[in-house]
């Protein structure tokens, strides 16, 4: 629904949406096939293996395709991880519960080549709220500690993260133990609580 919510918001303002897409895997396989000048991507995606979202799927989309502009669309409310996705080098970030105007700005001002990053006013108000400093909060986990305390929080084991991710069991368990570090948590149920008060899942 939120797929074609956006489509039908960019087909106002003269926008060909050339594809909807579900899943990070299904967003790459189409970019090396076609070019794009806009990608409109939510945070959180389908999650299945081979899959990728969140910051990898951004970083990913960074290297692989610099010349494509990038806006987050999210529900996202956590200052530091909003600041971790501005440093990423994205085009602009709206949230979802913004006027549908904002969106359709921002991705007008990023396949305009303005300078950016293009932010919504809720989105810039939380990241000032942090500092706009990009080691805020979450933002001291690596991306990786990042999506296995996300899919951990999501209720998925260590043993499906570690194939999800193709990584050892061990690799998995010493980044969820750093990550528990780095944020000061003893156990695992102040860990899901973390992950769902600072919207990383």
């Amino acid at each position: 629904m939120i797929r074609l919510a956006i489509r039908d918001v960019l087909s106002t303002i003269g926008f060909q949406v050339v594809e909807l897409y579900q899943s990070g895997k299904a967003l790459f396989e189409a970019l090396e096939q076609q070019r794009f000048d806009l990608v409109v991507t939510d945070f959180s995606m389908e999650r299945a293996p081979g899959n990728e979202d969140g910051l990898r799927l951004i970083q990913r989309l960074r290297s692989r395709h610099p010349d494509t502009p990038i806006v987050v669309f999210t529900m996202l409310t956590n200052s530091g991880l909003l600041a971790c996705i501005k440093a990423e080098g994205v085009a602009g970030i709206a949230g979802k519960s913004e006027d549908p105007e904002i969106l359709k700005r921002i991705c007008l001002n990023a396949v305009s080549g303005s300078a950016g990053p293009h932010l919504s006013p809720a989105v810039a108000n939380r990241i000032s709220s942090a500092g706009g400093r990009p080691g805020a909060n979450a933002c001291h986990l690596s991306p990786k500690e990042i999506e296995v305390v996300r899919m951990f929080a999501n209720g998925d084991s260590l043993t499906s993260i570690a194939a999800s991710f193709h990584r050892s069991l061990a690799t998995i368990a010493a980044q969820k133990r750093s990550a528990m570090q780095k944020l000061n948590i003893a156990n695992n149920a102040d860990l899901i609580t973390y992950a769902r008060d600072h919207g990383l899942v």
